[in-house]
């Protein structure tokens, strides 16, 4: 059986964020416009394999790391592990019941939806930070008694910021702290009796 290149392995979430972010560099320094970039966004967290997210930076300069296969040898340091990356490209992403909530959370709602359920989360932390990598969709904090959120240093741009637990966590509360930008959506923080299934 012959060896597969790696350009064409297939490519992860993180990997198609990191592209992504190159892109949003581009465009905030006038490489390319707002429409190319909306086409390349689409077309980078639709790509399946490292070949189609190399087409799309290949007449960009940057100082980013690119994303690199496995097969092809470790360029750049591995995710921390106490690190969680959820990219909504064209459909929503949740994040509930029991889960371990990490110290750093990346939230990329590029066309979808972010949202995370923390009322049966476990955090060892007591300050978790998200940092909003906003594009059209929204991100949602549905959080428990006790817990406070922080959206001070969040960058609300053409978006929205709609923050219904602000304010001091409780003595054995956790606090989430917001930063980046939200883009062109809202981010919604509410207690559970809020919460909205659909």
């Amino acid at each position: 059986m012959d060896r597969i290149d790696p350009r064409d392995m297939r490519a992860g979430d993180p990997d198609r964020e990191q592209v992504a972010e190159i892109l949003r560099d581009a465009a905030g320094e006038g490489r390319i416009d707002m429409e190319e970039l909306e086409d390349r966004l689409e077309r980078a967290y639709g790509a399946k394999t490292f070949r189609e997210l190399d087409v799309l930076v290949a007449d960009l300069p940057t100082d980013r790391p690119l994303p690199v296969s496995p097969a092809a040898g470790p360029s750049v340091p591995a995710q921390v592990a106490d690190e969680l990356v959820l990219t909504a490209g064209m459909s929503d992403v949740r994040r509930g019941g029991a889960w371990q909530v990490p110290a750093r959370i990346v939230a990329a709602p590029a066309m979808g939806n972010v949202k995370l359920d923390f009322r049966e989360a476990k955090s060892p932390h007591r300050v978790v930070e998200i940092e909003v990598r906003g594009g059209a969709g929204n991100l949602v904090l549905i959080v428990p008694p006790g817990w406070a959120v922080d959206t001070d240093d969040l960058r609300s741009g053409w978006g929205a910021v709609k923050n219904r637990r602000g304010g001091d966590p409780a003595p054995d509360g956790v606090l989430i702290r917001v930063t980046g930008g939200i883009g062109m959506g809202t981010l919604i923080a509410r207690d559970a009796r809020f919460y909205d299934k659909g």
